[in-house]
């Protein structure tokens, strides 16, 4: 297993409130891909996709986990969200959906604050 992974779980087992940790790490990703969204700063975007690609990378791996607590249909249903802003973010940025992976982002942030 990926060592991020390994170390995120570490954490997610410290973290009495594990999904409030990952609607945070969520949050700012979107804060700071809008921002370089709105800026056109190319080097900007270029990092945070790249952040980006590492936390849904994470989310992936995650849902592949079978010990993952989530119900299946929910680990699914993420699994296709993941293949879909992974899609994305193999692009150049100035060539991908970057409003749609915000979208599928800050949708993930809000049903992980709930």
């Amino acid at each position: 297993m990926n060592k991020a992974i390994q170390l995120y779980q570490q954490t997610r087992q410290l973290t009495p409130q594990s999904k409030q940790l990952d609607a945070q790490v969520l949050a700012q990703i979107c804060f700071a891909l809008e921002r370089a969204m709105d800026s056109r700063d190319a080097f900007a975007l270029n990092q945070v996709c790249g952040d980006c690609r590492l936390v849904w990378v994470t989310i992936r791996g995650l849902m592949l986990d079978e010990q993952h607590p989530y119900p299946q249909a929910l680990k699914q249903s993420l699994l296709q969200l993941a293949e879909t802003v992974l899609n994305e973010l193999q692009q150049d940025p100035a060539e991908a959906d970057l409003p749609l992976v915000l979208q599928i982002s800050q949708e993930l942030v809000a049903g992980l604050s709930t």
